[in-house]
């Protein structure tokens, strides 16, 4: 398996796809924190849907790298979940270094307004490990559906996402959008609980919440799973 990832790694950086996302990921951190003494939970807020956006994106590329008869000669020597699994553990290999950049990034820095708690670091940890799971979950289905093919897939995922991250909005609108919704990542369950007054209410709701994140990013991966197996028979 190491091997692969290796593989897969020189592969995607051979193919310079990591470059504009990555470079968008670090300039939209500089940005937010080109000033001192910002607040600690709605920063981390931010830089959660960033990850969310750019895992999309590097999700798409590494999952499309290879043609396909290079992709079918892996099969043959790996077997297709290896080679799925292969993908995804190198999407979180970058999800360690851009996670490691945006949450320790500002505390070197000493950019946030007051000194960031144990639990504040948790709640950060937190969201921005999910919200980059829900990026790879968007950016695999888009790669292994027929939008894939489409000219169209990014502005679809790009649409995917912004309408997770608006959803209470839409709902509070829209009431029978509910249970349409829930289809996509519940991305608004995770950084509702990063104020901007930097204080931490963990209440039962919150683990509820933690819940469904969880049971929905399982589902999803299962989902992913048997929708790939389907495409490549």
């Amino acid at each position: 398996m190491s091997g692969l990832i290796r593989y897969q790694f020189i592969s995607y950086i051979r193919s310079l796809k990591m470059i504009p996302p990555l470079t968008i990921f670090g300039a939209w951190v500089f940005i937010l924190y080109a000033y001192k003494n910002v607040p600690i939970l709605s920063s981390y807020a931010v830089t959660s849907i960033a990850i969310y956006l750019t895992m999309t994106w590097v999700t798409m590329g590494v999952l499309l790298i290879e043609q396909e008869s290079e992709k079918h000669i892996l099969f043959v020597q790996i077997g297709k979940l290896r080679y799925l699994w292969g993908k995804w553990i190198l999407c979180l290999l970058v999800v360690f270094i851009l996670m490691l950049f945006a949450i320790g990034y500002p505390i070197l820095m000493n950019n946030f307004k007051g000194p960031i708690t144990l639990i504040q670091i948790g709640l950060s940890i937190y969201s921005h490990f999910f919200l980059a799971l829900f990026g790879i979950l968007v950016g695999s289905f888009f790669a292994f559906t027929p939008f894939a093919s489409s000219k169209y897939s990014w502005l679809l995922a790009v649409l995917v996402i912004v309408v997770s991250i608006s959803y209470e909005g839409l709902v509070e609108k829209v009431e029978v959008l509910k249970w349409g919704l829930i289809l996509f990542p519940p991305v608004t369950q995770v950084i509702k609980y990063l104020s901007s007054d930097d204080v931490v209410h963990i209440t039962t709701d919150f683990w509820m919440h933690v819940l469904w994140v969880l049971v929905y990013t399982v589902i999803g991966f299962i989902v992913l799973v048997k929708i790939f197996f389907k495409k490549e028979r």
